[in-house]
C-alpha cells in the first residue's frame, strides 16, 4: 500500500526521519526490490549520509527509496540506490516526451510540440543572453532526448550537437536530421576543446558520477567555454512548501539534490568558475508546481496512461494540467523574481589555467545490498 505525502520540514536535516510527522519507517527492510542497490557517500566531502525520509517511485511497482543528507555540507541524495547497470529499468518508455504526430493523437501532439518548442526557445534565448555565444558556435547538449532543443538552438544560429543514451537519439538523427550520438557522454568520444558551450538541462541530478561528467565537459570545452547546468533547487520556495510532495523528488531517477551553492561547490574543483545563476522561467512553464499540487496530472503519468490505451483519461489529465499551469504561473513568477525558483540555471566558464580534479568521490561504498 502506498503512503501519502507527509508535511515536514524538508531540507534542514532536522532529525533522522527528516520531518515533523515521524511516520516514515527507516529503510532497508521497507525497500521493495530484489535488484542490487549500492550505498554511496557524499560526492562533496565523502561523508556517509544521515537518513531523512523515504518516498515511493511514481511508477509501478512503486518501490521505496531513501533520501540521506550530508551532516557537513547539506547535500542530499538517494542511498542506497540502483547501480548504473540497474537504473535503466526505472525509466519507462513513456518517461521522455516523443514527438509522434500520427493518427488520432496528431493534434494533441502538435499542440505539445508547439508548447515545448516555446519553452526550448525561451531557454535558448537565455543561453544567448547570459553568455557570449554567437551564430556558428558549436554547442553540445548532453541528454538531448528527441533533439527538439537542438532544433531551437539551430534556429537561433548555433551549431548544435547532441548525445543521448536512449533510443530517442536514433529518432533525432533519423527523423530530424540532427547530429546526435547514441552513447554516454564519456564514451561518445568528442574532440578535445571542440565546443563553445556544453549544456546540461535537467541532467546532472540523474548522473551516478557527476564528477566524471564534469571532467569530460571540461575536456571537450574550448578555453573560456560555457557550462550551463539546469537542476532542481533544494532551496526553492517550492521545495520548502511541498516537502516530500515536491515533484522534483523523482526517486530513484533523481539521484542527487542540489542548491545553487552546492552546485558551485561541485563545479569549481572541476575547473569551472560560476558566473551567475538565473532564476527566471517562462510564465508558461511553472516547473514542478502544478504537478506538486496534483501529482496525477504529471505529463509522464498521462503519457503512460495514454500508451496503455486510456486516451480520454489522458486527455482529461492534460486539460487539468494546462489549466493548473496557467493558474499557478503568477506565483511561480514571484518565486523566480525572489531568487528562489524551483529549477534555476547555473552558468559557469571553463578556467583554462586549471585542469579538472581527477579524484572521484561518490563511488559505491560497502558493497551492494
Amino acid at each position: 500500500m502506498r503512503e501519502g505525502p507527509q508535511r515536514l520540514t524538508f531540507w534542514d536535516g532536522s532529525g533522522a526521519r527528516g520531518g515533523t510527522s515521524g511516520q516514515w519507517p527507516l529503510v532497508e527492510e521497507s525497500i521493495q526490490t530484489g535488484f542490487a542497490l549500492e550505498e554511496v557517500n557524499c560526492i562533496l566531502c565523502s561523508r556517509p549520509g544521515e537518513p531523512q525520509f523515504q518516498k515511493s517511485d511514481k511508477f509501478s511497482p512503486y518501490e521505496k527509496f531513501r533520501i540521506v543528507r550530508c551532516p557537513a555540507c547539506g547535500l542530499t541524495w538517494v542511498s542506497p540506490r540502483p547501480s548504473q547497470n540497474e537504473i535503466a529499468r526505472y525509466y519507462p518508455e513513456t518517461y521522455s516526451w516523443k514527438p509522434e504526430t500520427e493518427g488520432e493523437r496528431g493534434l494533441v501532439r502538435r499542440a505539445e510540440w508547439w508548447y515545448r518548442f516555446h519553452l526550448l526557445r525561451f531557454e535558448t534565448w537565455g543561453l544567448l543572453r547570459h553568455t557570449d555565444l554567437k551564430p556558428g558556435d558549436a554547442v553540445l547538449d548532453v541528454g538531448c532526448s528527441c533533439g527538439d532543443r537542438l532544433l531551437a538552438m539551430r534556429r537561433a544560429g548555433l551549431e548544435p550537437v547532441g548525445v543521448e543514451v536512449s533510443p530517442m537519439a536514433d529518432y533525432a538523427r533519423e527523423h530530424l536530421g540532427l547530429d546526435v550520438r547514441r552513447d554516454t557522454f564519456e564514451r561518445a568520444g568528442f574532440d578535445t576543446d571542440r565546443f563553445r558551450a556544453v549544456t546540461l538541462y535537467n541532467v546532472i541530478e540523474h548522473i551516478h558520477d557527476p564528477r566524471s561528467l564534469l571532467r569530460e565537459a571540461h575536456r571537450v570545452l574550448a578555453p573560456g567555454g560555457w557550462l550551463v547546468v539546469q537542476a532542481p533547487n533544494t532551496k526553492s520556495l517550492q521545495a520548502g512548501l511541498f516537502g516530500q510532495r515536491w515533484a522534483a523528488i523523482d526517486m530513484p531517477r533523481h539521484l542527487y539534490y542540489y542548491s545553487p551553492a552546492l552546485l558551485k561547490q561541485l563545479l569549481e574543483p572541476q575547473g569551472f568558475e560560476v558566473s551567475g545563476v538565473v532564476h527566471r522561467t517562462s510564465l508558461l512553464h511553472p516547473p514542478t508546481a502544478a504537478v506538486s499540487l496534483l501529482p496525477w496530472v504529471d505529463p509522464q503519468r498521462f503519457w503512460a496512461v495514454e500508451a496503455g490505451g486510456s486516451r480520454l483519461k489522458a486527455l482529461a489529465a492534460r486539460m487539468v494540467w494546462a489549466g493548473l499551469t496557467l493558474a499557478v504561473a503568477p506565483a511561480v513568477w514571484v518565486e523566480s523574481a525572489a531568487g528562489k525558483s524551483a529549477i534555476p540555471t547555473t552558468f559557469a566558464r571553463k578556467r583554462p589555467d586549471q585542469a579538472a580534479d581527477s579524484e572521484g568521490w561518490g563511488a559505491p561504498v560497502g558493497g551492494h545490498h
